[in-house]
């Protein structure tokens, strides 16, 4: 039997082709979205009969449903929605989509997986959280995960003990979940004054600092903006002033090169 996606391909081109001329931009997604409602919505001699929304929500078997959208999803684009949402309204898919995002090395099927937990609000947080912090992991897929993450709830228990042991970019990681996630706490704000005590996590600790909104950080980030380079001091300052602080320091930069730069540019145009 032919997967939904592939059904829906075949009557989109014969409306494309019926149509006898050529779609662009914004008219060509309207029509296929339009297209897509109505073809979920009318009878399919492929399903018996029944529209591919009936036949598909009258699948009532889990692994059924995981197939269907494994098959949905190499097949290219987008995952298809009419699939997505049924398995978002099955408790007993949760499961196996949390092991496929955790375990799968196909990177586009798991994000897809995640984006259903995510739909159903049944987001595995330890084993995302597992992933985000696998050093193999890549970049898009963590990211998706973080954004994930951070608009999930009580995830606050599971990241805390972290904070006792993270360091280099897991630690940025999880100062990005912890703040954007709006937890708070002494734990975090120490956590995140400590990020402040490494070169390498300094200049994002700083962005992070400033997103937090405490301004109890302001007297370390004076303290820093007395010792660093003209490029750090502009980040400090940025971060001060987000926090409604004043930044009074004045320093000589003649011997900084990236205030040389910066200025024989301006002078140069």
């Amino acid at each position: 039997m032919k997967s939904p996606k592939k059904l829906f391909g075949e009557y989109f081109r014969k409306r494309l082709i019926a149509g006898g001329k050529a779609i662009k931009g914004d008219e060509f997604e309207d029509l296929l979205a339009s297209s897509a409602a109505e073809w979920e919505n009318a009878p399919c001699d492929e399903y018996g009969g029944k529209t591919p929304r009936e036949y598909v929500g009258g699948i009532t078997d889990a692994n059924e449903m995981i197939k269907m959208f494994r098959d949905d999803v190499a097949e290219g684009g987008e995952p298809f929605a009419l699939i997505s949402d049924r398995l978002a309204e099955m408790p007993e898919a949760a499961p196996a989509l949390g092991k496929i995002v955790a375990e799968e090395g196909d990177e586009r099927l798991r994000e897809a997986a995640a984006d259903v937990l995510f739909k159903s609000d049944r987001v595995p947080v330890a084993e995302f959280a597992e992933v985000v912090f696998d050093p193999d992991v890549t970049v898009d897929l963590r990211e998706r995960l973080i954004e994930i993450l951070s608009q999930t709830e009580n995830i606050y228990p599971v990241l805390a003990p972290r904070m006792e042991y993270a360091e280099g970019e897991n630690a940025l990681i999880l100062a990005e979940l912890l703040v954007s996630s709006g937890a708070r706490g002494e734990d975090v704000f120490e956590f995140l004054m400590r990020l402040t005590e490494s070169a390498e996590t300094l200049p994002r600790a700083l962005q992070l600092i400033a997103e937090y909104g405490d301004e109890r950080a302001l007297p370390r980030l004076y303290e820093l903006s007395g010792t660093c380079d003209y490029a750090l001091f502009t980040d400090i300052r940025s971060a001060v002033e987000w926090l409604g602080g004043e930044m009074d320091t004045e320093r000589d930069w003649s011997a900084d090169k990236t205030f040389a730069a910066i200025k024989g540019n301006k002078e140069g145009k």
